[in-house]
């Protein structure tokens, strides 16, 4: 599996899809205007990144990064992301083997948790 594998899925189930470079130099796959399906932030619409991990075998990185902040800063495992000031940082740890179907559905339970 590839970063490009994950935004080809991603894509092919509706989603739009960018990559950016952040304020860290690293590259993300941006998922734009996310609407939460479930949970305490139900409806509520925000952009999603994952870093793009450059090792073989891939290693999803265990954050998720969301702009705008969805929670209270420093509550819940977040902090202030590296990739810039308008995204908030979300420490969620996958330790499944990857597959672009379990990576977005981590990000959705991450994200519904609340």
């Amino acid at each position: 599996m590839t970063p490009d594998d994950l935004d080809d899925y991603l894509r092919s189930i509706g989603l739009t899809v960018e990559v950016l470079t952040g304020a860290d130099d690293l590259s993300y796959t941006v998922v734009r205007n996310f609407a939460i399906p479930s949970g305490s932030l139900v409806g509520r619409g925000c952009d999603v990144a994952i870093q793009r991990p450059l090792g073989d075998p891939y290693v999803l990185p265990s954050a998720i990064h969301t702009r705008p902040a969805l929670l209270e800063m420093g509550t819940f495992n977040t902090q202030q992301s590296p990739i810039g000031p308008e995204w908030q940082y979300w420490s969620r740890r996958m330790d499944a083997p990857p597959s672009t179907r379990l990576i977005w559905a981590h990000v959705i339970s991450a994200l519904t948790e609340h």
